[in-house]
């Protein structure tokens, strides 16, 4: 007999369905995680039937003895029956059990067909899991290169070595983990070989914070690539869930937050290993701006292991902070006011304002794609070129205007300057003086320009040295880079080598 969708029981959080053709699939992404038991009139099958029905209604004797997941739902498929279905799901050989979870993740059971067997599989199966964490929502680490994983992953873990024979700590760092739903990732060691890397001793049950929060602070390069840095070891009652809670939190509100300054700004920007920062510009000498550090302090753990949470105090007397609001383009009028950061490589970052005044939502609409990225851009400049003739090219141009001449077969030559760089302003002349001498000769085919590079974010453009020189050759997938000293001589010599139009470059001597 067909039976379609019938709920059979519904105790607690599981339930037991009979699933046919018709409901399968909708079961599969209504009642995840399921296990799908498949049967039929083999023996193996009808022995181990009553026992399935039994372990999915909690009713099995062997549940009494210790605790398993509640919030998993039991299917069965009878495939004697339901041979359609059996074909569309190409399983051929019953019995057959599989838990599937996460949308299209799947994990088929391969032990023994008795309920001592399979109810280890299941309680195994959900603790191993991190895709399962609403019942075990610390993942177990078994290898050292799961552990790396997890500290290049994550900036701050809470890790609980323990034997596997001791329930109790175990016990109380499972409720902590369910009691923190948001900051840390938890993870669960029961391999003695991995304690050392903790600074735990074999046997030892110990709690273990892992934080790259610290790298915020002053420590030197060759300590930053220890790992064991960043490790903090509780001291409290290891099978006291209120303990582990209260050391748990009062870390993360102790190095959830930061007061920047230059230094750690250039971290926050740069550190492409560290999370994206949400950064409060206000002005320390306004007592009006004391709430907003507050609801900033608020911040630190609805934004643990999402963000760094901080303040920057904008205050005119300091030239260091006053160039980093200059490089984030912020109106120091308009105080207080949020801005993030998310570093890109070791020269750029994303760069966010004009947002919600609260943080957390701040960082929701950044991360949602609500607030897109912003860029210093001088846009489209009403005179294009500067008083000496070269062309003027801002982000809005640069790409634009460079292909176009090059599809017209025009070389685009670029020089890039910088606020405060003397070797930019001695180098001009030089610059200036080729082009007036090959005015004429270049019309039509090489172009000289100029960015301003400090008001230009450009991307993919990678400066790190100043002044700097490219020239974009027509027909030529990369542009030149002058990697010698910037001289009138030098400029004339490599665009002779170099441009379409080299021989206009080229010095002529006498014989």
């Amino acid at each position: 007999m067909l039976l379609i969708f019938t709920l059979l029981f519904s105790l607690g959080q599981s339930e037991l369905v009979y699933l046919g053709y018709k409901n399968y699939t909708m079961a599969k992404k209504e009642h995840q995680p399921l296990i799908v038991f498949y049967y039929g009139d083999d023996k193996q099958s009808k022995k181990f039937l009553d026992d399935f029905i039994a372990i999915a209604t909690g009713q099995h004797s062997l549940q009494k003895t210790g605790s398993y997941p509640t919030n998993i739902n039991f299917g069965l498929v009878n495939s004697v029956e339901e041979k359609k279905l059996m074909e569309k799901t190409q399983i051929q050989v019953t019995p057959s059990i599989f838990l599937f979870y996460a949308d299209t993740q799947k994990q088929k059971y391969s032990g023994a067909y008795n309920a001592q067997a399979f109810l280890n599989w299941l309680k195994k199966t959900y603790r191993d899991s991190p895709e399962l964490n609403e019942f075990y929502p610390s993942s177990l680490l078994q290898k050292w290169d799961q552990f790396v994983n997890k500290i290049n992953s994550f900036q701050l873990i809470a890790f609980l070595a323990t034997p596997e024979y001791r329930v109790s700590p175990l016990k109380a760092f499972v409720q902590a983990a369910k009691q923190l739903p948001q900051g840390y990732v938890f993870c669960h060691i029961f391999n003695a070989e991995l304690y050392q890397h903790l600074g735990l001793k074999k046997e030892e049950s110990g709690l273990v914070i892992y934080s790259k929060l610290e790298d915020l602070e002053d420590i030197s390069e060759e300590k930053t690539k220890k790992y064991q840095t960043y490790l903090h070891k509780f001291k409290g009652d290891i099978k006291n869930t209120d303990e582990i809670l209260q050391f748990l939190k009062i870390y993360a509100f102790k190095k959830g937050f930061v007061y920047v300054d230059d230094t750690k700004f250039q971290k926050l920007s740069r550190r492409v290993d560290l999370l994206p920062s949400v950064i409060l510009l206000y002005n320390k000498t306004n007592p009006e701006h004391e709430q907003y550090v507050q609801k900033m302090q608020d911040a630190r753990y609805p934004l643990l292991n999402k963000a760094i949470v901080g303040v920057l105090d904008v205050n005119g007397d300091c030239e260091e902070r006053l160039e980093r609001v200059y490089e984030i383009n912020v109106n120091t009028t308009q105080l207080p006011q949020l801005i993030a950061m998310k570093p890109i490589d070791d020269n750029r970052f994303y760069k966010y304002k004009n947002g919600p005044s609260d943080p957390v939502q701040f960082y929701e609409q950044i991360s949602s794609g609500q607030i897109k990225p912003f860029y210093r851009d001088e846009g489209i400049l009403q005179n294009l070129y500067d008083g000496a003739g070269i062309y003027k090219l801002t982000r809005s141009t640069y790409y634009p205007f460079i292909k176009e001449q090059n599809d017209k077969g025009v070389d685009v030559v670029v020089t890039y300057t910088a606020k405060k760089c003397q070797p930019c302003k001695d180098f001009r002349p030089d610059y200036n003086e080729v082009y007036k001498k090959h005015k004429q000769a270049i019309e039509g085919k090489v172009i000289f320009a100029r960015c301003d590079i400090e008001n230009n974010e450009i991307d993919d453009l990678h400066i790190d040295n100043y002044p700097h020189v490219k020239l974009y050759a027509a027909g030529k997938e990369h542009p030149f880079t002058l990697h010698l000293q910037k001289t009138e001589e030098n400029l004339t010599q490599w665009l002779s080598e170099q441009s379409n139009y080299g021989s206009i470059f080229k010095v002529k001597t006498d014989l």
